[in-house]
């Protein structure tokens, strides 16, 4: 029987288009070592199988002919990138400004050292 992601824990936004997304990393074939960023909720039309790892992190598989249903504790996903409706969009860049410019600070003399120029209490 698989089981159902916590509804919230590790979920984030798409910057394209808003959608509530979970970010995975692949752990066999074409998706060894990627981020893929998967639905927030699990799909029964899925082709990708998740799981949470120990830690918290979340772990994601293809199912193949060698293993062609989800196993225990993994439930069907779908990459966002199938479902995003902005991706055609381009992300707005924030806009660029320069840094204020900072002005030089004088620091005051160590303990005990004489104070430069005209300084006194």
């Amino acid at each position: 029987m698989p089981t159902v992601p916590h509804p919230t824990q590790g979920v984030t936004t798409c910057t394209r288009c808003g959608a509530r997304i979970r970010w995975a990393t692949g752990t066999s074939g074409s998706l060894k070592g990627r981020r893929i960023p998967l639905n927030a909720l699990p799909s029964p039309a899925g082709m990708l199988a998740a799981h949470t790892t120990g830690l918290g992190g979340l772990v994601v598989r293809e199912l193949d002919a060698e293993r062609p249903n989800p196993e225990l504790l993994e439930w069907k996903a779908t990459a966002h990138w199938d479902s995003c409706t902005g991706a055609g969009r381009q992300v707005q860049e924030p806009p660029r400004s320069r840094p204020a410019r900072r002005r030089p600070t004088v620091q005051p003399p160590l303990w005990g050292q004489p104070r430069p120029g005209g300084w006194s209490r």
